[in-house]
């Protein structure tokens, strides 16, 4: 078994823990004027980005693997695969999602604040939208960093100095949650 064979692992462990995440996705949903008020809307707007944010960072950092990682048993280790990833590391591999997701966040609150924060507002904003061309643009670039070297690493994986690798099913390097 090549122990840097992960693609098809971590798209599956994405969609996992896409699930765990999925009850915080459809609340987000739901938080609109004029059900939620200012206030609510403000405090949800930060749990919400806190939560997807924390949940990868923690633990990548503790564990070395999310619920995900762990369901398709591959970890997160530092460039040497002497040790789990610290948590600047972690937060590093993590930098492509929580930097745009910081700056919808806190624009969302300044919309929320300004009173121009509505679904049909949210929906054709430009800013929010290049966002999300900003995020498919770092996914794109995820993918051939991914594809193109020996380790499989993405290109967060070379800016925080990390590797995924798979483990053996009976690997004494496989903590559990």
């Amino acid at each position: 078994m090549d122990k840097y064979s992960t693609f098809w692992p971590r798209f599956w462990a994405g969609l996992i823990d896409g699930l765990v995440l999925c009850p915080i996705s459809i609340i987000d949903n739901y938080m609109y004027p004029p059900r939620v008020d200012k206030p609510l809307l403000v405090i949800w707007t930060i749990f919400s980005f806190l939560t997807y944010s924390t949940y990868s960072v923690l633990l990548h950092a503790r564990y070395g693997q999310t619920v995900g990682k762990k369901a398709m048993n591959i970890k997160v280790m530092n460039f040497g695969e002497d040790r789990l990833p610290s948590y600047g590391q972690a937060i590093l591999r993590d930098i492509g999602e929580v930097g745009p997701g910081f700056i919808g966040s806190a624009y969302l609150i300044f919309l929320i604040l300004a009173d121009r924060y509505s679904r049909e507002a949210i929906s054709s904003n430009w800013v929010l939208i290049a966002l999300g061309f900003a995020n498919l643009g770092w996914f794109v670039l995820e993918l051939v960093t991914m594809l193109t070297n020996k380790k499989r690493r993405a290109l967060h994986d070379l800016i925080a100095g990390t590797v995924v690798v798979r483990l053996e099913l009976n690997s004494s390097t496989n903590s559990s949650l």
